[in-house]
């Protein structure tokens, strides 16, 4: 088996810029097959997901209107991680902003990259059990986030008819139910 060589990159050119993300032009030289290729390339912040469980084994979802789809998203609660926040301590301030509701403990599933073809950003995956609702939410002035709490029969229908249809939040659960801290025995979607 051959060794793979990565690309080297020549230049980078700023394309786009907003308060979200940043497109970069990569200029490329593969060493081996001497091709020059231009990648695009989606720099943005670090994410956090939280699969959240309250003390009756009820799951700690959010609903809110998504406009790349434009529609009604039931998703786990999420976010970006601050320069210098650290991934775990943003996971605990953007569930309590976004629900209201805290946990006992927190356990790291997986850091993941998003999508390493085009995007220069990892997220980490959280589980936070035993929670309970502990104040008001504290959204941002762009959010408006409804709280659902289905029961585990209730999530599997949910993902079953598509009204959970979000890559990330099956990711998420994908990764809960496959994880040590999963309660609920082998889930069939």
């Amino acid at each position: 088996m051959r060794s793979m060589n990565k690309w080297h990159i020549r230049g980078k050119d700023k394309i786009f810029e907003n308060r979200i993300f940043t497109i970069h032009n990569n200029n490329c030289h593969h060493p081996d097959k001497g091709v020059e290729w231009d990648f695009s390339i989606i720099d943005t912040f670090n994410w956090i997901n939280v699969i959240a469980l309250t003390e009756d084994n009820r799951f700690v979802l959010v609903k809110q209107h998504r406009l790349g789809s434009n529609e009604l998203s039931i998703e786990t609660p999420g976010g970006v991680i601050e320069d210098g926040e650290d991934p775990e301590a943003c996971a605990l301030r953007e569930f309590r902003e976004e629900t209201g509701y805290e946990g006992q403990s927190i356990h790291l599933l997986k850091s993941l990259w998003v999508n390493p073809a085009i995007m220069s950003n990892r997220i980490s995956f959280y589980f936070i059990e035993g929670c309970r609702k502990s104040s008001a939410q504290q959204l941002d002035e762009a959010e408006d986030i409804e709280v659902i709490t289905p029961d585990i029969d209730e999530l599997v229908k949910m993902i079953k008819t598509g009204e959970i249809n979000h890559s990330i939040v099956m990711t998420g659960l994908g990764l809960y139910f496959l994880s040590e801290f999963n309660r609920f025995g082998q889930v069939v979607f």
